[in-house]
Order: structure tokens, then sequence, then C-alpha cells
């Protein structure tokens, strides 16, 4: 049986951890990976994501370019968890007509939150005639699915709490910047009136 090809489309800390994963198990082979971040940009992918070897697979910036070179089977999207941010991103992907696996929070549910684009991508990946996947475990499974299944146990449920409480000092610093650590009072306050937080 031939492997599963795939390309990692963005490699910041999510993405790198998820290449790491993906090279390590068997039924999967890495092609190639994309990424915006110049100092990334025609290096080699096991250097970038931090394997213990070089895969020989430069980094590209240009995903129409190199979608149509590598012919993955499968595109592993971990670059923003912004539907407004992947749009664009998905659109490319899916006009090479290859399926999508997504770390996008906003996509878990877009047909609730984000009906416009949510359709968009539907008629694309029907055009496609291919399927757009997002997972991930924040917030989808922890916070939504994970209480739901454990009420299954229950004869009654009276209410389902959940609270998420986190200390961003030690996350990645993508994280810091998407909740605004380290910015003065007015710095944030003007980053939610543009709502880049």
């Amino acid at each position: 049986m031939s492997s599963i090809r795939v390309v990692h489309f963005g490699l910041g800390p999510i993405g790198a951890a998820v290449a790491k994963e993906i090279g390590a198990r068997p039924g999967f082979k890495i092609v190639g990976g994309i990424d915006i971040d110049a100092a990334k940009v025609g290096r080699d992918l096991g250097d970038i994501v931090g394997l213990p070897n070089r895969l020989g697979l430069k980094v590209w910036s240009d995903a129409a370019a190199a979608l149509k070179k590598l012919k993955p089977h499968v595109v592993v999207l971990c670059t923003s968890s912004s539907m407004k941010q992947v749009m664009p991103q998905i659109e490319t992907v899916l006009k090479a007509k290859v399926p999508i696996v997504a770390t996008t929070e906003e996509l878990a549910y877009p047909g609730y939150t984000h009906v416009r684009q949510a359709r968009q991508i539907d008629t694309w990946a029907k055009k496609a005639k291919v399927a757009v996947l997002s997972t991930g475990v924040n917030p989808g499974f922890v916070m939504d699915a994970l209480p739901i299944a454990l009420t299954a146990a229950c004869q009654r449920v009276d209410r389902v709490t959940v609270h998420r409480i986190q200390d961003a000092r030690n996350r990645r610093l993508p994280f810091q910047q998407k909740i605004g650590a380290g910015l003065t009072t007015e710095q944030f306050e003007k980053r939610v009136r543009d709502g880049s937080i």
C-alpha cells in the first residue's frame, strides 16, 4: 500500500509539531512544506520542524506552485485560527483539488459563525470533489465535544459549565501575540477596536 503524500502548510509551533507527529507515523510521506516566513523559505523542512534528520525537501513560499509540483494527497493547514486569514489559503489548496485537514479554530463549525465563508468553502470543495476537515483540541474538543460526551453516562443533565483558565506566559509566541499579551492597556484597547484581537 502506498503512503499518503502530505504537504504541511504553515510551519509555526503547531504546524511543526503536527509535521513531527506525521513524520513519525507509518503510512504517511511528507512531500513538502509551505510557509510565508522568509527565514524558513528554501530551507530543509526537517530542519525547520526540528526532525532529527534532514528530509531533502525545501520549504516553499508559493503555495500554488508547490501543490502543482509536489502533488500531495492532502494538505495539513496550520496557519491561523482566523477564517478571514485562511480563506485565500483554502482557496489555493482547493483550486489544486487537494483535500485539507486544518487546525483553524473558526473552521470547526463555520456554518454558525461564518456563514458566507462556509458556503464559499463548500462551493470550492464540491467543485474540487475533495473534503475540508477542521480538527484540533481548542476549543471544539475540550470545551464542546468532550463535555457533551461525558454527559452520556448521566441520567439527567441540568447544566454544563466549562471554565477555561490559562497562563499565556508559557505559551508559544504567536498565541501570546494573538491575545495581546505584553501590550499596554491603550495598545490592547486599540487592537480590540480594530478587530485584530
